[in-house]
């Protein structure tokens, strides 16, 4: 860890991470929800029960992805914080793979995203890029 202070960029990409993290967390554990919940009679006729369970089913996974996802960036998060430099770049990876995940399935899911989802995405993306701007790469460089 340095022995500079810490930057004030790195403690607000910190808290934007999190809470981006939490509304994964919780859209995630909604969707777990709301796919175990949610009947099958509660599909169009015309649609089989096989696929209905289908889409239930993809819509669960995604879901707990998500929320593994949003531990995961917490995780980085407060390592990243702390000024390791390989926790950064791995959340910045993750940070990257989680926006892109969410935006493809936001565009080809034969289903909706909960909103918390489409809206933690937003922090996240913020928090990992303020993360590698340049006070806080210098940061990271001294801390090494």
């Amino acid at each position: 860890m340095s022995t500079a202070p810490r930057p004030r960029i790195i403690t607000i990409a910190f808290w934007l991470t999190m809470v981006g993290a939490v509304l994964l967390l919780a859209g995630g554990i909604l969707g777990i929800t709301t796919s175990l919940t949610t009947p099958v009679s509660a599909f169009p006729a015309s649609m089989g029960q096989g696929q209905a369970h289908r889409i239930l089913l993809m819509h669960g996974g995604v879901g707990a992805v998500l929320a593994l996802a949003g531990l995961g960036l917490s995780f980085l998060a407060g390592r990243t914080r702390n000024g390791d430099k390989r926790f950064r770049r791995a959340l910045a990876a993750l940070a990257g793979v989680v926006v892109f995940l969410v935006f493809v399935i936001a565009l080809f899911a034969p289903y909706n995203l909960e909103l918390l989802t489409l809206i933690g995405v937003v922090p996240v993306a913020i928090g990992a890029t303020l993360f590698t701007r340049p006070p806080a790469a210098d940061w990271f460089e001294d801390a090494s």
